[in-house]
Order: C-alpha cells, then structure tokens, then sequence
C-alpha cells in the first residue's frame, strides 16, 4: 500500500522530512508546498534528485488561508507542519475537516496544549493529531522514554539540547537549523519541567548550568 504525504514548509526541516516519506514512507506522493512556488520546487528538484524517481511535487500555500490548507490535504493521508509553530494549530483545525492526520514541529507549549482540546474532533473524524514531534519535545524526549523503560529504575533524567556548529561563526557562534520565532520563542516563555513527579514552570535562562 502506498501514501500520499503532504510537508507545509520546503524549508531545511521540510525538505529532510520530504526525503524521509519519499525514501521510507511507502510513498506515491510527497507534496512539498510552499508560500514562494520557486522554493517548494527546489525543493522538490532535491528530494527527486536524492531518491532517483519523481515522487516529491511543489505545491504554493499560503498557510493563513484555511480553506487553500483543507483543499491541498483533502485526499492527503498524513501531513507534517514544518512552518512556524504559530501556525500550528488553524492547521490543525484544517487537517481534521480534511480527514488527514497530521504532525507538527511544534515548539510552544501552550499551543500543543490548544491542540490537545481538538481530541474529540479529531476522533470523530476519525484521524490522528500529534504535535511537538521536533527535536525538543520531540525526538529528544521520545528517547529520553525510550531510556527510562530501559531501566529498572530512573531517578533523575538530564537532557541538553542545542545548536552548536562544528565549525561556530561569530558573532554567535550557532546554527539556525530552523526558523528563528521558534528559537527565540524558547527564551520567552517558562520552561516546562517535570520534578518530583510534578509539572512546573521554570523561567528561561535560570538555574545555569555547567556542562
């Protein structure tokens, strides 16, 4: 059986996962859509260009536009949000009077928490929604999980996440691997820890440490 895969966003991140669904998905189409039509067919050039076969598409989507976002993932088995997290949950939204399920970078707390609320939609339309599968939360904590079960007993679990470069530039000597209101998004907003079996907030660039 193969899949039609839809990626919002044929950034850095979307293209990779663009890659990903074309090589490992069962894939018969990946779309790659995009605000700027030139860059979704970039992008689609290179996953093609990688895979050897014509299976990624560009696509132009202005994100804002909820019905174009409901008409492009009409049909789509599974989407991925590659844009900015702000967007995240009017995609949502759309993802779920498509029919498609849908996976997102996320990046804000409170909006993976809006995104919960939708429960009840999304079973009744009988579709999947998971958000914050970036790298932190995301695959980082998914493998912070995976450790815990691992084990006998875990009494404390330490995760560090960053961007640094093997080769670092002035003058912050950090990679932007992707998009920047994400990043900075992290500075502005509490923490969210779980300590002594509790959630709480914690406010960023506190409790520094060395590592």
């Amino acid at each position: 059986m193969q899949y039609t895969y839809a990626v919002l966003g044929a950034g850095r991140q979307g293209i990779a996962a663009a890659y990903d669904m074309a090589r490992w998905g069962d894939a018969r189409r990946v779309i790659l859509a995009d605000r700027n039509l030139e860059i979704a067919r970039r992008a689609a050039e290179r996953v093609n260009a990688l895979i050897g076969k014509g299976t990624a598409e560009p696509a132009h989507l202005d994100v804002t536009d909820l019905k174009a976002v409901e008409q492009l993932l009409t049909g789509v088995d599974a989407c991925l949000s590659a844009v900015p997290y702000m967007y995240n949950l009017d995609i949502t939204s759309a993802a779920i009077s498509a029919k498609a399920n849908v996976c997102d970078l996320g990046g804000n707390t409170d909006i993976a928490r809006q995104q919960h609320t939708l429960d009840a939609e999304a079973r009744k339309a009988g579709v999947s929604v998971i958000p914050n599968c970036g790298d932190v939360p995301g695959m980082g904590t998914s493998l912070m999980v995976l450790a815990i079960e691992l084990l006998d007993e875990a009494v404390d679990v330490y995760m560090w996440d960053g961007g640094i470069p093997q080769k670092p530039r002035p003058p912050f000597d950090y990679l932007l691997t992707f998009n920047i209101a994400g990043l900075t998004n992290e500075y502005a907003e509490p923490a969210v820890f779980l300590r002594d079996w509790k959630v709480s907030k914690v406010e960023t660039i506190t409790e520094v440490e060395t590592i």
